[in-house]
């Protein structure tokens, strides 16, 4: 099988200095990189994918963001025949249809173009601030694909009821609702001295590992809580300058989000991770 080269939006440079995600950017899952061509996490469906769809629900008037992987391989199966890819492609505005009002939508790579044999991303991000969302909101993500046999591109949903049958739907709850996925953003300017923090799988149902990039050494409590405050994991963990990996066994926790954290006294770094079993 051709290897998939990773389209990464940080040129996937563990040792980059500063390099923090931005609300609006993302990174594909290399744990589809080996899948079959379309997006992931696949709809929602009983039957087909039951483990599928938009786990994360929003809240009114807070940040927000989810992110999808796009897999595109050689070849589409379409019927049983297997058709050659060349690229599929999303338009940068108005691909998404059915987004909450206040949530945008932005690819890696920029231009939304996704090569044969490449992994990338979607990212929704932003406030829903229209109270006339409140509930369910059936998402619709439409592409063109080309390839040797459809040099002008032909329309792809996702979902779609032939290929990817099933469901997007990003629920929106009331501005207090207590267990919404909230987005917890990078901090870009921080007193820590690290410059990345991620966690390999992200979603994961056993055990992840956190990858911490450090400039200096030094001590930090190392805590895992979930979205209503309550301290999950706690533990000291030292970090010496570069690459550190700290192993988090998540295998006792239910699904559903979580959030992670370094801290000391002169500052905190969180990021959030995902149990989907």
């Amino acid at each position: 099988m051709i290897m998939k080269k990773l389209v990464l939006l940080f040129s996937g440079l563990l040792f980059s200095v500063a390099a923090f995600a931005q609300f609006d950017s993302c990174e594909a899952d290399a744990s589809y990189q080996d899948s079959l061509a379309g997006v992931y996490p696949l709809p929602y469906d009983a039957a087909e994918s039951p483990d599928g769809g938009i786990p994360d629900s929003a809240c009114l008037n807070k940040d927000y963001q989810f992110i999808f992987t796009a897999v595109v391989n050689d070849t589409l199966n379409l019927g049983g025949t297997m058709i050659p890819l060349d690229s599929l492609v999303l338009a940068t505005e108005g691909a998404v249809s059915g987004l909450p009002e206040g949530i945008d939508y932005a690819c890696n790579p920029p231009n939304c173009v996704f090569y044969a044999n490449t992994i990338g991303c979607v990212v929704l991000y932003g406030k829903p601030t229209n109270m006339a969302d409140l509930g369910d909101n059936e998402l619709v993500i439409n592409a063109k694909v080309y390839g040797l046999f459809f040099p002008l591109g032909f329309d792809l949903a996702f979902p779609n009821a032939q290929l990817y049958p099933g469901t997007y739907s990003l629920y929106v709850h009331e501005e207090n609702y207590p267990n919404c996925s909230v987005y917890v953003s990078d901090i870009a300017e921080t007193a820590l001295p690290i410059d990345q923090i991620r966690n390999i799988p992200n979603p994961f149902s056993e055990r992840t590992t956190i990858e911490v990039v450090a400039r200096e050494a030094a001590d930090y409590q190392f805590e895992v809580s979930n979205l209503v405050g309550e301290r999950i994991h706690t533990e000291k963990v030292r970090v010496e300058p570069g690459a550190n990996r700290i192993e988090f066994d998540g295998s006792q926790l239910s699904n559903g989000i979580y959030l992670y954290s370094f801290r000391n006294e002169n500052g905190v770094v969180t990021r959030k991770m995902v149990i989907n079993r």
